[in-house]
């Protein structure tokens, strides 16, 4: 597989990465304006992947993410309206998050590079997607059923930072 296709299908190769596109998807498809939440998640997905190129050290990233993909899903299970000034940074630090804790396996880095552009079009791609299919979901049963996607998310979420926890590897 070649780098740029194996990065696009890296975050959904990951459990973790999967939870949290979801989860910031949905965030973002329950704003009127989807736009600046979305690129806010590109610009913090731009800078991780960036500081990754850069070898910056990722020890805490997956924890970082897994507790902002908590509450992002606790907000989408609350169907609260949730300001721009709250969910701008929320979904900057996940896609900064994000980014961090896709470090590429690669031989070449050419093949790096490829594989950390992919992993940054795919995880957009993705939470794009989310996001549009739940700017359609308007009818009442619709948004029960985003709640309780949220509510499961975040259940999920919660109980992976508590497997941490006791194994040590959270702090």
């Amino acid at each position: 597989m070649s780098g740029l296709l194996g990065g696009m299908l890296h975050p959904l190769a990951m459990p973790a990465h999967v939870l949290a596109l979801l989860a910031i998807g949905l965030l973002i498809g329950q704003h009127e304006q989807r736009f600046i939440p979305l690129a806010a998640f590109v610009a913090g997905l731009a800078a991780g992947l960036g500081a990754l190129a850069s070898a910056f050290a990722t020890t805490a990233a997956a924890n970082v993410l897994l507790v902002v993909t908590t509450v992002s899903a606790l907000l989408v299970a609350l169907a609260y309206p949730v300001p721009v000034l709250v969910s701008v940074p929320l979904v900057a630090i996940a896609g900064a998050a994000l980014g961090l804790d896709s470090p590429p396996e690669a031989i070449s880095i050419a093949v790096a590079i490829a594989t950390l552009i992919g992993t940054g079009i795919g995880a957009t791609l993705a939470v794009a997607i989310v996001a549009a299919g739940t700017g359609f979901l308007g009818r009442p049963w619709q948004q029960i059923g985003v709640r309780i996607l949220g509510s499961w998310i975040a259940a999920s979420a919660i109980l992976v930072l508590a497997l941490r926890f006791v194994r040590g590897q959270l702090l």
